[in-house]
């Protein structure tokens, strides 16, 4: 390997090491012994814990041959179930506040969508009736056209029906929640963690109740098949339901009105991708139609990603459904990644910018 692969100090682990803190599986692939099973459990890893994984693949491992009986194998990919009386205790304490709260709500954020339950999300939302509501990273994980959808919840960022509905509830459902600055509109979260239950990928919370590895999967599941009757309040009215008819408001396009009626052209099961700043506020006056998956870059806020995952994106679909693609970038961020545009072209792809 070529020295400036190194620090300059002949050291090839830097990287690895570096990229140690912010990866929950690294391999080093300096055995072909050892090489195909570590390639599959860091695989595994970054599957099941949605979470980035680092493989070191020296020069000279190359052309090494492997052991090739475990391609004939597919990895098994499966969440470890939580363990049943954990489970059944945090299901029957979690029932216990849902039963007897007034006015629950459910609170819908990214991890949901990372750690792949929105199946159970969608049967929860529609089988409760409870006012659902998503935060910024969240939005796309619930069905918009749902009548118990009641818009984005990001403290002051929400409408003041939106955050008067909340902070008025005595119970939230908050599944797979990111209290980061931008999500919550600079930590204005107002909703006390006595009214509140939060689920995540491995471990739940209960008021001040902590349950480690208890995934948020199998409780969800289980909650839906045995939550009966709820205490049901109507969620806010849509505000940002977009007129059939929009009248163009001469001379000037604003904010207040593009983003509301940024919904009358959407499509079902569009791919919607905003980049950091304007767009990524924006749309959350947009309400979705069905099946509208949104991305955005709400967590680290970094400029010209978009465009990359745009070419992601379509790249994704053309090789599986066919969907449209849909960017909304400014022309700062669009210089930073603009060389994605070769890719896209080379590639034959045709998203919408």
């Amino acid at each position: 390997m070529l020295l400036h692969h190194t620090l300059g100090n002949g050291d090839f682990n830097v990287f690895a090491n570096m990229s140690a803190g912010i990866s929950c599986s690294v391999a080093k692939l300096n055995d072909p012994r050892d090489a195909a099973a570590y390639i599959d459990s860091t695989l595994k890893e970054c599957w099941v814990r949605s979470r980035p994984v680092y493989i070191t693949l020296p020069v000279d491992m190359v052309k090494q041959k492997i052991e090739g009986k475990r391609l004939k194998t597919p990895i098994d990919l499966r969440l470890p179930d939580n363990d049943q009386e954990k489970e059944d205790y945090v299901v029957d304490t979690v029932l216990k506040y849902l039963h007897a709260a007034k006015r629950p709500a459910i609170i819908v954020d990214a991890c949901a969508i990372r750690h792949r339950v929105l199946d159970e999300i969608h049967d929860l939302v529609s089988k409760s009736g409870l006012p659902t509501f998503v935060a910024p990273m969240g939005k796309g994980a619930v069905d918009e056209t749902l009548p118990n959808y009641g818009g984005v919840y990001a403290g002051d960022g929400s409408t003041a029906q939106v955050r008067e509905h909340i902070e008025a509830s005595d119970l939230i459902l908050s599944i797979g929640g990111i209290k980061s600055d931008f999500n919550t509109t600079g930590f204005t979260y107002r909703v006390s963690r006595l009214n509140t239950i939060d689920f995540h990928s491995n471990y739940m919370v209960v008021r001040y109740s902590e349950y480690p590895g208890v995934r948020m999967k199998g409780v969800l599941r289980k909650i839906i098949n045995r939550m009966g009757k709820l205490n049901i309040t109507a969620p806010p009215k849509q505000e940002n339901v977009p007129e059939e008819n929009p009248q163009f408001p001469a001379p000037t396009i604003t904010h207040s009105w593009l983003w509301p009626n940024v919904g009358n052209w959407l499509q079902e099961n569009d791919i919607v991708i905003t980049e950091t700043g304007t767009s990524s506020f924006g749309i959350w006056g947009t309400r979705f139609p069905k099946g509208v998956t949104a991305v955005s870059q709400v967590l680290w806020g970094s400029i010209g990603y978009s465009l990359g995952a745009c070419q992601g994106a379509a790249l994704a679909t053309k090789e599986k459904m066919p969907r449209r693609i849909i960017l909304f970038i400014g022309d700062g961020s669009f210089q930073l990644t603009v060389q994605e545009i070769s890719t896209m072209i080379r590639n034959g792809l045709t998203p919408i910018m």
